[in-house]
């Protein structure tokens, strides 16, 4: 790197003309944007419908029955969906900033970290093997943004520009490998619970504390009618898939991308980060799920979080 930066002359970013849709920038920054609507429309749902019509169509229930047949089904569902809608937004802003600033630029770690995140998402859907509810928006949805990726992946990649040279060990940059550190653990953590999620979602659908704040059991659930648990556990698989998604683009980026100089990455850290965990922890509190330790991880996510933005700040965001 130190070598590059001394013998290659800056290059322009490619500007956004018509030109750019034959770029693999284009079309990742395309699926952020997709994702990041996704997940606002997905927000707006959870927070006032929570089900649509062709969730009450293939579950063989009304909104209204399934609120009599369990007065905190509905919310237990809200809490689902909004929580996929924040890892959503987080990964739209991530998609979006690595294709515009990392990928636009040439750097070859952004094009890589979109497509093995994006790639794990699309093979996520394949889940409902498992839990047995095949979602058509769900499949629309990941085939169109599919598409987006293999385009990615096949198209003309951007020059390569110098990459930033560290030069010299001062106090922030120091302080700043402890702060990189903990967002390659969260990303590995994120990446962890999103395989744990999935499983959950395809086998026990769900956990002591859930069947506490509904007060019901698993059994009873199951034997309430045939298709309600499948359309929860393709909810709690989906957010799964998403925090697969979402730890890979936070562990890579923050492993391969994190430099003086990349204040843009901080701020997509900064903003998808703080998207994601205050959806997932704000909506625990308003349905009244707040049992300790099922909220406590998220919570401790968020305080690390934020104290790896920190730690980070006074290295990544300084000029050259």
């Amino acid at each position: 790197e130190a070598l590059l930066s001394s013998m290659n002359a800056e290059a322009e970013p490619e500007p956004l003309t018509l030109e750019a849709a034959r770029r693999a920038w284009f079309w990742a920054l395309v699926m952020g944007v997709a994702m990041f609507a996704g997940g606002a429309m997905a927000v707006i749902i959870a927070s006032t419908r929570v089900v649509l019509p062709y969730d009450e169509s293939l579950a063989g229930l009304t909104r209204a029955q399934m609120l009599r047949l369990n007065s905190r089904l509905l919310a237990f569902m809200a809490h689902d969906r909004i929580s996929l809608a924040g890892t959503m937004l987080s990964i739209g802003v991530f998609y979006a900033a690595l294709a515009w600033n990392g990928i636009r630029r040439g750097a070859h770690w952004a094009h890589v970290t979109v497509i093995a995140s994006g790639a794990t998402g699309a093979l996520s859907f394949f889940s409902f093997l498992g839990f047995g509810y095949f979602d058509p928006f769900h499949a629309f949805v990941t085939g169109l943004l599919t598409q987006f990726m293999l385009l990615c992946v096949v198209l003309q990649p951007s020059p390569v520009q110098s990459p930033v040279a560290e030069w010299r060990e001062t106090a922030a940059w120091r302080r700043g490998q402890w702060g990189q550190l903990l967002f390659i653990m969260l990303g590995i953590g994120l990446t962890g619970a999103g395989v744990v999620l999935t499983t959950i979602g395809c086998t026990h659908v769900f956990v002591h504390s859930d069947l506490v704040f509904m007060g019901t059991t698993a059994a009873q659930l199951h034997q309430s009618y045939q298709h309600l648990v499948p359309l929860v556990a393709h909810d709690r698989a989906s957010l799964g898939g998403m925090l697969l998604a979402n730890g890979i683009a936070v562990w890579l980026s923050a492993q391969w991308g994190l430099r003086a100089g990349t204040r843009w990455l901080w701020l997509a850290f900064a903003w998808g980060g703080n998207f994601a965990f205050t959806c997932a922890v704000i909506v625990h509190l308003v349905v009244g799920y707040d049992e300790p330790l099922h909220l406590a991880p998220a919570i401790l996510g968020w305080v690390l979080w934020n104290v790896a933005l920190g730690l980070t700040r006074g290295w990544v965001c300084r000029s050259e």
